[in-house]
């Protein structure tokens, strides 16, 4: 009954959220505030609204959060060159696990994947079925057979002598999760999982790639909705190597896999940041906005999410 209730309870919530980006995107703001807990008001940034209680009587100020990486204006600036340009952030970490102050956000269940180097993937599945009360951890996901598990292998060809195999990380998992040799899966991997786990079950996972961070925060975070993102380990660059690339079996076609990948639960943001439950750092930890959207276009911009039917 619980799951059923959630259900329906982010249907509407849902729906209101549609009402509440229309009005967020009028050319006027209302002049008297909602009676609820929180409004939103722009600050001049058309994307990202800010955050601000009905006790509030200024925005939070700006340094109490890293300056941006890059100071080019969006139009004066590609998306190759944002990618090639962007540099690492050390993350900031909330305190306690809380909520930063200032950073609208989903309070979602944070869990690490301390003794799991490669299963960072499995972990924010984890962390999202949770949010919605689905208990399952990132080992049960594989043991219970809701993603498949693929290890890489070699062979010897006549001619290109020894040859990496293994599958397609849209498909399964590849490697051990619980080793630092293991490699992971992307989005279309997860998405399948999911819809195993939520058979007959009132939720659907959605595989929401290419729409931007921006984006995923408009009409996901602010509808309540935890998404699945793909980016790098601290936000720093990706690089391959010869070790890591394989043959799909009984393909033609290679994968180049990136070293540094890795999984987040994006849960918030604010002006400057998004907020994510990092499994490798910690709940609630900020990265600023142009070097997680670098990271994450150079991903593909792989997202994954659950929808109520």
């Amino acid at each position: 009954m619980k799951r059923i209730a959630v259900a329906l309870l982010t249907a509407l919530t849902l729906s209101s959220c549609s009402l509440a980006d229309d009005e967020l995107l009028s050319s006027e703001l209302p002049t008297e505030p909602e009676t609820t807990a929180q409004t939103f008001v722009f600050t001049g940034l058309p994307d990202i609204p800010t955050l601000r209680t009905e006790t509030e009587t200024e925005t939070v100020p700006s340094e109490s959060y890293p300056e941006p990486e890059s100071e080019k204006e969006p139009e004066q600036t590609t998306a190759a060159e944002a990618d090639a340009s962007a540099e690492t952030a050390t993350p900031i970490k909330s305190e306690g696990g809380a909520p930063p102050e200032g950073v609208k956000c989903i309070e979602a269940p944070y869990f690490s994947q301390d003794g799991k180097p490669a299963g960072c993937e499995l972990v924010c599945t984890s962390m999202l079925l949770a949010y919605y009360d689905f208990a399952i951890t990132a080992d049960e996901l594989i043991s219970e057979g809701y993603i498949e598990q693929a290890m890489v292998d070699t062979y010897q060809d006549p001619e290109r002598g020894t040859v990496m195999f293994s599958g397609d990380p849209n498909e399964v998992f590849i490697g051990d999760p619980n080793t630092p040799y293991g490699y992971g899966c992307y989005s279309g991997a997860i998405r399948s999982c999911l819809r195993k786990y939520l058979d007959n079950e009132f939720f659907d996972a959605v595989d929401i790639s290419g729409i931007s961070l921006k984006d995923l925060c408009m009409e996901y975070i602010d509808c309540g909705e935890p998404v699945i993102v793909w980016a790098s380990v601290d936000m720093e660059p990706f690089f391959t190597a010869e070790a890591n690339k394989w043959e799909i079996e009984g393909t033609d076609e290679m994968v180049e896999w990136k070293s540094n990948e890795h999984c987040l639960l994006l849960v918030g943001y604010n002006e400057e940041s998004y907020c994510f439950h990092d499994p490798l750092r910690g709940a609630y930890t900020l990265y600023p906005r142009d070097v997680a959207e670098a990271r994450y276009r150079e991903m593909g911009s792989q997202a994954v999410t659950i929808h109520p039917w």
